[in-house]
């Protein structure tokens, strides 16, 4: 019983002794190399929203978008996040922070745009996204 780490940055996956790397396949706004867009030009499929009950979309409307609503990441963080929002630029929600590494990709000229695949309110408000890159 009780935890078998060695309270170091090391016992996280993707770290190594002597290193302090983002974790394979995260990362933060500076993850990665800056010339390497191959993480920039995937897809996003199925991406579910954080904190969309306190989002201007919802808070408005009293309710989600419906399917197939076109969506895209807004280019301008809302408060130190990455914020999906619709065409008329209502905030729907925010992308989990796995997603941090398209800020640089933003940075270099990538933009996402896609629509929302399923929306539900219970138990709790959830909004799926598919989100395509474009440069």
């Amino acid at each position: 019983m009780g935890s078998s780490g060695t309270n170091k940055f090391t016992d996280f996956p993707g770290t190594s002794r002597g290193s302090a790397k983002t974790p394979k396949g995260g990362g933060g706004a500076s993850g990665g190399s800056p010339g390497d867009t191959a993480q920039c030009e995937r897809p996003l499929s199925n991406v579910a929203l954080e904190e969309v009950a306190v989002c201007d979309y919802f808070v408005t409307n009293h309710g989600l978008p419906a399917t197939g609503t076109p969506v895209s990441v807004r280019k301008a963080l809302v408060g130190h996040r990455i914020a999906v929002e619709t065409t008329g630029g209502e905030v729907v929600g925010y992308l989990p922070t796995d997603f941090n590494y398209l800020l640089r990709c933003m940075t270099g000229g990538f933009s996402y745009s896609g629509k929302v695949v399923s929306a539900k309110t219970k138990p709790v408000q959830v909004v799926r996204v598919d989100l395509e890159p474009h440069k």
